[in-house]
């Protein structure tokens, strides 16, 4: 079955007769093997991003009592979930304020703003810590449960979506050995087994080492209860000298053999690769070689070059005066473009995306709706001028554009994304429903930032979100590929981590001055097909499990 929302209105009824032009190619992308241009109007100049923050209600600060973090856990931790929690077709975010406040349940009433129901919900959780609020259906009811990292002493909880706008808190009951006391920064949700619920990973940046066990890998016993397989699984803590400094988390098929692998961001020189052995174990195969980030904390995972595979972007610490002054790299962010086979090149000069200063959460979407996928990251770090002041204190946001050839530009403040917070958690998402992607950034110890894009260029797009069969009822780690001509664009849905940030679970595709998609299909995790010919554009479109 599926259902459609056509966008009336929307896009007007000036669109040029074409057909979408990108990329779908089994060689070499940039460094002189082949070419990825494209005909599509390159109109990014006529988009705009306006601060909306205070007009859509979100007039609340990240701080602590103290007036500032104490400890460098505290300074990195916060975040945002996001996700449609009460089924009304809007996208819901949950926010970590730190200690100054109440968390927020931020409800979108659809009309551009926001109004907090935490406290009505049960989830105004108060005077403790929480870092990397993550929305994923992980009892399989179909409504979006709520996972929440902690700070020592706080500890991660877990809240099960009661369905009439509530929820409750079953943390005490998820594992019979307790989840984790823990530093946790990020999670991110995946049916790593194949049993068709959803595990999930953990992040523990500056804990120590463990005794067999790392508590990042667990596996979801299809009961709401949870058992840690770290060590089973194969899945070793990252460490440096006796600390675990993983970050951002993220379930990811890289070689394309239908089970999901994992992309841990890592600090230190210890961003890895996992590969899914396909038998509850996995295998570290990553290429010291290629994978080199010096600082890796954020990360984007997504087809950004259009042929069929899964690239991997990783913010990390551009030095502009290129001196390393302290234990942090220079040398910037890595993008990471896969051969096809799981493995990777180090595309990042050519592409042009290493300049990132400080950089932390991250996201691939087409903000233009041209057909490539753009790249936005917000960055920052240290306390404010008077106090222990860091030069990376008032870093901008960057938002770097495709020029469909695999290359991006940089053009935050020519977009008008002029923001220089404290940058650690980013949204990308369309949450007025207009057909194009927006912005939420979440930052440390200061008020967040909501960007509306006002696309003004006309290009056409579509939005798949997808009904699966429970308990996996938003089909994560489904692929959803469209085909205009001999050209396609191959989105796979993903519960990961930004860091302690995450996107909905939908797939946006822009099309630009196509008229019609001659396929839109969908790869089920469980082996399942679906199959749509001649859609029109401008839709949201919300496609049912063949099987239910």
């Amino acid at each position: 079955m599926w259902r459609l929302d056509i966008v009336k209105n929307l896009r007007g009824l000036n669109f040029i007769f074409g057909f979408l032009l990108i990329f779908i190619l089994s060689f070499g992308l940039i460094g002189g093997c082949g070419s990825s241009g494209s005909n599509l109007n390159q109109t990014t100049n006529n988009i705009q991003f306006i601060d909306i923050t205070s007009q859509a209600g979100l007039n609340y600060n990240h701080s602590f009592v103290r007036g500032r973090p104490n400890g460098e856990s505290q300074l990195i931790s916060g975040g945002v979930a996001a996700g449609d929690y009460d089924k009304d077709g809007w996208v819901d975010l949950y926010v970590a304020r730190g200690t100054i406040g109440p968390n927020l349940l931020l409800r979108n009433l659809g009309n551009g703003t926001f109004v907090d129901v935490g406290k009505s919900a049960g989830v105004d959780l108060s005077g403790i810590i929480t870092s990397g609020p993550t929305f994923a259906d992980f009892s399989g009811d179909g409504f979006l449960d709520l996972f929440l990292g902690g700070i020592f002493p706080t500890e991660i909880s877990l809240f099960v979506n009661n369905g009439n706008g509530t929820f409750s808190d079953i943390t005490a009951s998820a594992s019979q050995d307790g989840l984790s006391n823990k530093d946790t920064f990020s999670v991110a949700f995946g049916d790593y087994d194949l049993d068709n619920d959803l595990d999930f990973f953990m992040t523990h940046w500056g804990s120590g080492t463990v005794d067999g066990s790392s508590e990042h890998l667990w596996r979801n016993n299809g009961d709401s209860t949870f058992t840690d397989v770290s060590a089973e699984s194969g899945i070793s803590a990252t460490y440096q000298g006796d600390q675990d400094f993983t970050f951002a988390p993220n379930f990811a098929d890289i070689n394309n053999d239908g089970y999901p692998d994992i992309l841990l961001s890592g600090d230190f020189g210890t961003s890895q690769v996992f590969v899914n052995q396909k038998n509850g174990t996995f295998a570290n195969t990553t290429d010291t070689n290629v994978i080199t980030d010096e600082n890796g904390m954020g990360a984007a995972v997504a087809d950004y070059d259009n042929d069929g595979d899964l690239d991997w972007f990783v913010s990390s610490i551009y030095d502009p005066n290129m001196v390393a002054e302290a234990n942090w790299g220079i040398s910037g962010n890595r993008l990471y473009r896969n051969k096809g086979d799981g493995t990777f090149d180090d595309v990042t000069i050519q592409a042009g995306v290493e300049h990132g200063f400080w950089g932390w959460g991250s996201c691939f979407a087409d903000f233009d709706n041209d057909g490539n996928l753009d790249l936005v990251h917000v960055n920052g770090f240290g306390f404010a001028p008077g106090g222990d002041s860091v030069e990376f204190f008032e870093d901008p946001t960057r938002l770097f554009m495709s020029n469909g050839d695999g290359t991006l530009t940089e053009k935050a403040l020519k977009l008008g994304l002029d923001d220089v917070g404290q940058g650690r958690g980013v949204v990308c998402f369309d949450f007025d429903r207009d057909g194009d992607v927006d912005l939420f950034i979440a930052n440390n110890n200061q008020a967040p930032k909501l960007f509306r894009n006002d696309g003004g260029n006309n290009n056409n797009f579509l939005n798949v979100k997808l009904n699966g069969l429970p308990p996996n009822t938003e089909g994560v780690g489904s692929r959803v590929t469209i085909a205009i001509g001999n050209k396609a664009q191959m989105r796979e849905l993903n519960a990961g981590s930004n860091f302690v940030s995450q996107n909905p679970v939908l797939a946006h595709f822009g099309l630009g001055d196509a008229e019609l998609i001659d396929e839109v299909r969908v790869d089920w995790l469980d082996g399942n097909t679906t199959v749509l010919q001649n859609v029109t554009p401008n839709q949201f479109l919300t496609l049912d499990h063949p099987n239910l």
